[in-house]
């Protein structure tokens, strides 16, 4: 028994001086708190794209810098309308260009915020069953919205003819059959969405950067708010939307500086692009008479997961320009779990 014992014993240290033991993993440097401020400006006229990890805006531009959003991923099609000028789209009847003049007796959709692609107003252009794709032999009229002065900018109508290949080919002209254009538009690998402006004759316009650049876009856009009876109808709203594939939870019960990994893990994440959106401001006064203010409501917390799988906590604390006072600045604090 004692002799078996001990070959035992000496078996099992044999065994493990063949097993290298695991290094141990140090934990990864969280940093510091730190503190952004987004130049919207007074009249919200900017995007900004910000990356959390780089902690820097990394893309600028002016809201009504661009009209459509056209999908560049391999297998994508849809076309997306730019929200933040309060866009919208409606589908006609006739199947001739030429033969759409005005507006009459049409219904118009617009995209919703979450960023569903079986809630966009153009989803119908493209019908795919299977391998069988067909498309739709209409005329689209799309109202471009307004600029960030209130100025309307008028609209377009186009028809969408096909995708082959990767590119997208539509033709578009003024309501009075003015300015006819065809065009041709490539994806591009690497980006979420291809950017068109009608301006200038019509015109890719990138100013989204590639899809691994950025993880916030602070922007107006176009959401869906409800009556007390419960009737839906768009407005325009000022807020913090997320790149495609980035999840997002929130929380209102815990204090943002005692917050860590562990009490995030097990929350309900979102994929909803408006899943920050825009109610961590709170409005006080009357927006009708002039007067009123926005506060921030710093016991908000957004939990992260960004595309690229690391954990983030932010919450915001102001929406006004410290030196100047100016609206339009909202400012967060934000820290890598």
């Amino acid at each position: 028994m004692l002799k078996n014992t001990i070959m035992l014993v000496f078996l099992a240290m044999a065994l493990s001086s063949c097993f290298k033991e695991d290094d141990p993993i140090p934990p990864h440097d969280k940093g510091d708190v730190v503190e952004e401020v987004i130049p919207l400006t007074q009249y919200y006229v900017n995007q900004v794209y910000f990356n959390l990890s780089a902690g820097e805006q990394v893309s600028v531009n002016l809201k009504n810098d661009f009209d459509l959003s056209f999908s560049a991923a391999d297998s994508g099609f849809i076309i997306r309308l730019n929200s933040a000028t309060f866009m919208k789209a409606a589908l006609t009847q006739p199947t001739a260009l030429e033969q759409v003049t005005d507006t009459s007796g049409l219904v118009w959709k617009f995209d919703k915020s979450d960023g569903n692609p079986d809630s966009t107003a153009l989803r119908d252009w493209i019908s795919i069953n299977g391998t069988d794709t067909t498309f739709q032999d209409k005329v689209w009229v799309i109202d471009r919205g307004i600029n960030a002065a209130g100025f309307v900018l008028g609209l377009k109508k186009v028809k969408f003819v096909k995708l082959v290949n990767g590119s997208y080919h539509f033709t578009w002209a003024n309501m009075d059959n003015s300015q006819q254009r065809d065009f041709v538009i490539e994806k591009i690998p690497g980006y979420n969405f291809v950017q068109f402006s009608f301006e200038d004759g019509g015109k890719v316009v990138q100013l989204e950067p590639e899809k691994s650049e950025w993880d916030l876009i602070f922007t107006q856009y176009t959401t869906l708010l409800f009556t007390d009876e419960g009737d839906a109808y768009p407005y325009l709203v000022t807020g913090t939307l997320t790149n495609p594939g980035t999840r997002v939870a929130f929380d209102s019960t815990m204090n943002f500086a005692d917050i860590v990994l562990e009490d995030v893990l097990f929350l309900d994440f979102s994929t909803s692009q408006d899943a920050i959106g825009y109610e961590w401001k709170e409005l006080f006064g009357d927006i009708n008479g002039g007067d009123y203010y926005y506060k921030a409501k710093p016991n908000y917390n957004y939990l992260i997961l960004t595309r690229k799988g690391i954990f983030y906590k932010l919450h915001f604390t102001g929406f006004y320009h410290k030196e100047t006072g100016e609206k339009g600045y909202p400012t967060f604090e934000y820290q890598r779990l």
